[in-house]
């Protein structure tokens, strides 16, 4: 089976995104935006390497976006050379060249099993399709029927796949 998704190229940001006012130095979860979406029913989509594909896979009437403006955080730290006890941390805001460093990792990760032309600067919002309550939900039932169809839960083209059918109500293979 060929693996078929779609990025939205041509689906305008939410009207959320419209009504934002100008932020620094909030997360993606504490933008106004996202805070007004997540009231309505929407969950921000998972950011972890091994699920960046969802949006593209998501029916497009369960998923939204609006522009990524929020800022991103990492932990710094310095150990000593000789024990590699750490001596000193701190949260730190994520530099451009960070963050284009993971687009630039998912997008490598997305081109192996053929999903290219990811649009970026996007915060992908998901609605849970019926049956389920919850994004994780629907994650914890692919997880379930790729354990019992012994795919790996890790970002495949089998796993994709066995997503959008998840995601779509389709019947799971065999």
């Amino acid at each position: 089976m060929t693996l078929a998704y779609d990025w939205g190229l041509d689906q305008p940001p939410d009207p959320a995104a419209k009504r934002a006012d100008d932020v620094d130095g909030l997360t993606a979860e504490q933008l106004p935006e996202v805070r007004e979406l997540t009231g309505l029913g929407w969950q921000l989509a998972p950011n972890a390497p091994g699920q960046v594909f969802l949006p593209a896979v998501w029916p497009r009437e369960l998923r939204t976006w609006v522009p990524d403006r929020a800022t991103r955080y990492e932990w710094w730290y310095e150990q000593d050379p000789k024990t590699h006890r750490v001596i000193r941390e701190q949260m730190v805001r994520s530099s451009w060249e960070s963050r284009d460093e993971v687009e630039n990792d998912h997008d490598w990760s997305l081109a192996r099993i053929g999903i290219t032309d990811r649009p970026r600067g996007r915060l992908w919002l998901l609605k849970p399709p019926s049956g389920y309550d919850s994004v994780d939900a629907v994650l914890d039932e692919v997880r379930r029927r790729a354990e019992g169809q012994g795919i790996d839960a890790e970002m495949s083209e089998a796993f994709v796949q066995l997503t959008a059918r998840t995601v779509r109500g389709e019947a799971s293979l065999p």
